[in-house]
């Protein structure tokens, strides 16, 4: 009980340095005199549980990281579900602060960005309007899977979403440069999904056509701009490498001399966030493993390249005729 009525003490003393602004700011918030709480400073007594919590809550303390035998240890996370299908006005602002983020990182002319993805990234199907709705559809089945199913026709991108998206790839292509490291199957991970969920009528011949349309597509962007090591509108730097180990887990991360930002992907389309500096070293210093483990195929390897992306064509035409 000590140790964690010193680190709540700890956590009252980091917002307040001073002890008698301390108090004063403490005796707005709980019913008690200046001397009670002057005896709970020293430890004469405790706060109580009720009184703890009144705190807490009114100046937003974590007890999370209060009741943890190691604090030190504790990194700060955190996650906002964001409603997809039927966006509200603090989804909308969630992802348009996200977007502000990636502006702020953009102004840095030595800004880098890191993704490791096992499927499809979002800075590559933001691009694709029926892509777009097929991954908001999958994040529909993990996230709440509604007693009568979601067709895909049924998904319907919101003109505001699909603003959000163009300005996200927008911003990330402000990026000076982008590390993206990708499963050599993460075009055949996506097909492997259209063709589940066409064989349970959720989706049909008509709309796997779009889909493998818009695939299609990708392939082709992806080889003109991965052969150039550079993204056209903006001429930044783009490493395009293919994986020879498993992706756990796929995580992006932003780095500027104002700010870092790490996240780590969950329920298809969110992410859990931290700008803590030492989990972004942490992860960066994952990517600079995975990278060891990894072929370059930007700019120098475009042999290799060209074959990948001729097999990548040839899966998406025969798997979803």
């Amino acid at each position: 009980m000590e140790h964690f009525y010193d680190n709540f003490l700890e956590a009252l003393t980091e917002r307040y340095p001073r002890k008698i602004d301390l108090v004063n700011a403490l005796i707005e918030i709980l019913p008690l005199e200046k001397e009670s709480i002057y005896r709970r400073l020293r430890k004469d007594i405790f706060f109580t549980a009720e009184e703890i919590m009144r705190v807490a809550s009114a100046w937003n303390i974590s007890l999370d990281n209060i009741i943890s035998v190691n604090p030190n240890k504790i990194r700060p996370f955190r996650f906002n579900m964001i409603e997809f299908v039927n966006p509200q006005e603090d989804d909308y602002s969630l992802l348009e602060n996200h977007n502000q983020t990636l502006e702020i990182i953009g102004q840095d002319p030595e800004s880098r960005m890191v993704e490791i993805t096992h499927t499809l990234p979002r800075s590559l199907y933001g691009r694709y309007e029926n892509l777009t709705r097929f991954f908001t559809m999958k994040w529909r089945y993990k996230h709440d899977m509604p007693e009568v199913p979601l067709v895909f026709s049924d998904i319907q991108i919101p003109e505001r979403m699909r603003a959000i998206e163009k300005e996200y790839i927008k911003r990330i292509h402000n990026i000076s440069e982008i590390n993206a490291i990708h499963d050599p199957r993460f075009i055949e991970h996506l097909v492997d999904d259209i063709v589940y969920f066409r064989s349970v009528r959720i989706i049909t011949d008509e709309e796997v056509a779009l889909l493998k349309e818009e695939l299609l597509e990708l392939i082709d962007h992806v080889e003109d701009v991965v052969s150039k090591g550079y993204l056209h509108n903006t001429g930044n730097k783009i490493l395009f490498y293919l994986s020879h180990t498993w992706l756990e887990s796929e995580y992006f991360l932003y780095e500027s001399k104002y700010l870092t930002l790490s996240m780590v992907k969950i329920l298809e389309r969110n992410a859990v966030i931290s700008f803590d500096k030492k989990v972004f070293l942490n992860f960066m210093e994952m990517f600079q493993s995975t990278k060891r483990s990894s072929v370059l195929m930007s700019a120098s390897n475009s042999l290799q390249l060209v074959e990948f992306c001729t097999k990548q064509r040839n899966m998406v035409i025969s798997s979803l005729r």
